[in-house]
């Protein structure tokens, strides 16, 4: 069941993320290093925003969505959706124009602000409206909703640079508009109310019993993402975090596109067997999930180590080439270390409920961050910085995992992950010694022999799984 409803959300976890690593190459091309941090703090404030406005009834929603078999409790939830979907727009606005006076990201016009309150308010409404066609099953609408942004907006976002200039206010006009017609066009594949209602008490009071803690948790976990930002921006100004920003984000681009591939479809199947009463099932899930996700994030962190450096070469601006070289890899580590214990450990807790716990998994993570990274830029300059965070994010990990085994049972995979660490070291050590050219032909040549170094190693390690398989197929076959 896992690989196929792996396999559905496919589209929608590569096209993405994929058009946001293309357009983090691009944008450097067009962007002064200043405009370019501006953009990536308006839209990591962006998320805040939603978080304190909407998150808490996503994630109620993708718990407790009702199925088609209630029509008078699903009426009831989406006339009051609506209606939520309204009100929580003008907190949505508000903080937008509090950030064009807090962070240099705009030119403090009527313009600047309003495009700024699009760009939130449609982002946000994408957003929310996918976490809904997830829990629906609505692949379709899901795929609209989550590549309408990336994708749309960097179309429209290139044709914009090009007609109005080169400036962080056409860039977020530009996804505003193609966050629009996403939210537009997906909307009547996953149902909706036109008309507002009143707001049903019954689902508020589920809301906010579970929304609300999950809320905590979320804003925490933003931090976890977002606070290295911050700490550069503040401590060496706007044009270091520019130059910072396209390393970092292209690495945890990398992690994320990775861990994303194959873990959409892994939270709601756990939470499926979790809801039904079948503890062991899910605990085996959340198992095979971090088995999975260290079988594709290892390997993404050591191919991003052995060719980031010519990627960086021939698709980043002269600007920004130095620094993204020198980050690249450790923005890759500091992003995997990250996400493996926010996509496995750390859904244990919020499936058992267990929101303290997963609390303090984030707090940790904040406060290491902050300081780690700050001592790091203050003593090794930006990469400093990133190494800091990248060992904040694996004492996390370590301390979440050690939470979840004692705590509730969770089965660390070991020998899956000696195997994925085998499989790793081997294509990285068979890569290294290959010869390529330095060039973008010597780039896919590079890939491609990564991926089939690391696919036959895998094949060799886990043979006893599939041969015996393979050889009834086989049987069957000539039979």
């Amino acid at each position: 069941m896992l690989l196929r409803q792996t396999l559905q959300y496919l589209p929608a976890q590569f096209l993405a993320p994929a058009a946001q690593f293309v357009s983090a190459l691009m944008w450097t091309w067009w962007l002064a290093p200043a405009d370019m941090g501006a953009f990536i703090l308006v839209s990591a404030t962006q998320e805040l925003a939603y978080l304190f406005s909407l998150s808490w009834f996503s994630t109620y929603a993708l718990r407790y969505m009702p199925g088609a078999g209630d029509d008078g409790l699903r009426r009831r939830f989406l006339g009051t959706e609506t209606t939520l979907m309204l009100l929580l727009t003008l907190p949505q606005i508000a903080a937008a124009w509090l950030t064009v006076e807090v962070v240099d990201a705009a030119e403090r016009t009527l313009l600047g602000g309003a495009l700024v309150a699009a760009y939130y308010v449609t982002r946000s409404l994408n957003t929310y409206y996918s976490e809904r066609a997830r829990a629906q099953g609505a692949i379709l609408a899901y795929t609209i909703l989550q590549v309408a942004g990336p994708v749309g907006g960097l179309v429209v976002g290139v044709a914009a640079l090009e007609m109005v200039g080169p400036s962080s206010l056409a860039l977020l006009g530009a996804y505003a508009l193609a966050q629009a017609i996403g939210t537009l066009v997906a909307l009547p594949m996953i149902g909706f109310s036109l008309r507002p209602a009143p707001v049903d008490r019954e689902i508020m009071k589920a809301a906010l019993a579970y929304g609300g803690p999950m809320l905590g948790l979320a804003v925490l976990a933003w931090g976890g993402e977002n606070n290295m930002r911050y700490v550069v921006e503040y401590m060496a100004g706007p044009e270091a975090f520019g130059l910072l920003a396209v390393g970092w984000g292209i690495g945890r681009r990398c992690a994320s596109v990775a861990s994303m591939l194959v873990m959409a479809a892994a939270f709601p199947l756990a939470s499926r067997l979790l809801n039904e009463g079948r503890r062991d099932a899910a605990l085996a899930q959340l198992k095979t999930n971090a088995a999975i996700l260290a079988a594709v994030l290892f390997p993404t962190v050591a191919g991003v180590v052995l060719v980031g450096g010519l990627l960086t070469d021939l698709a980043v601006a002269a600007e920004y080439r130095e620094t993204t070289k020198a980050i690249l890899g450790l923005s890759a580590l500091a992003g995997a270390l990250r996400y493996v214990h926010l996509h496995t450990t750390d859904q244990n807790f919020v499936l058992e409920r267990r929101f303290l716990a997963c609390a303090s998994v984030h707090v940790t993570e904040n406060v290491l961050v902050v300081v780690l990274a700050a001592i790091g830029l203050a003593t090794g300059g930006l990469v400093g910085a990133v190494a800091g965070a990248a060992v904040a994010s694996g004492l996390t990990t370590l301390y979440s995992g050690w939470l979840a085994v004692t705590r509730l049972g969770f089965q660390v995979p070991v020998l899956d992950l000696a195997k994925v660490t085998a499989a790793t070291l081997f294509m990285a050590s068979a890569l290294n010694l290959t010869p390529y050219p330095q060039n973008a032909t010597g780039l896919a040549v590079a890939v491609v022999l990564g991926g089939v170094y690391y696919v036959g190693a895998m094949a060799l390690l886990y043979a006893p799984l599939w041969a015996p398989i393979a050889r009834r197929r086989l049987g069957l076959a000539r039979a």
